[in-house]
């Protein structure tokens, strides 16, 4: 299965469908264990995650990157809807500006259809965040199939 992505009026939206149960589709986004063997960018080598399962709380990610160094991700969850959905903001590009991320999660016939949209996404960086969340995505599938990181 491939991921779909597209952009629209500054808005991704990225698909794909995982061969997994609805809950541990969840969980993984949810459980800091989980997020750090699959969050990240293609050269990401590792990743710390914070993740507070309430609304106000922490969603941050640190994710250590191959000739940039550490990249964090920090936000707050504005909607946590287990196991349907999840949203967070975090700062954009401007002062004042924030993005919103939201991840909505449907059964599919004992599948698991993951759909993430992330509005605010400036022009410059839409290659970037299109190709981070696309690698993120994959890295999930491979994680489903016990691909970890190397400690």
């Amino acid at each position: 299965m491939s991921v779909d992505t597209s952009f629209e009026k500054g808005i991704l939206t990225i698909s794909r469908q995982y061969d997994h149960p609805l809950d541990e589709v969840f969980s993984a986004w949810v459980d800091a264990g989980k997020t750090r063997e699959w969050w990240g960018c293609e050269n990401t080598t590792h990743v710390t995650s914070e993740i507070e399962t309430e609304v106000g709380g922490k969603y941050e990610h640190a994710m250590t990157i191959t000739g940039v160094g550490v990249h964090p991700i920090k936000g707050k969850l504005t909607a946590y809807e287990p196991p349907v959905r999840l949203a967070y903001e975090m700062p954009g590009m401007s002062e004042g500006e924030i993005m919103q991320v939201n991840v909505s999660f449907k059964d599919r016939d004992g599948q698991t259809e993951v759909t993430l949209t992330q509005s605010m996404v400036p022009a410059e960086l839409r290659g970037v965040i299109k190709a981070g969340w696309t690698a993120s995505f994959e890295r999930l599938a491979r994680f489903f199939n016990g691909e970890r990181r190397a400690a």
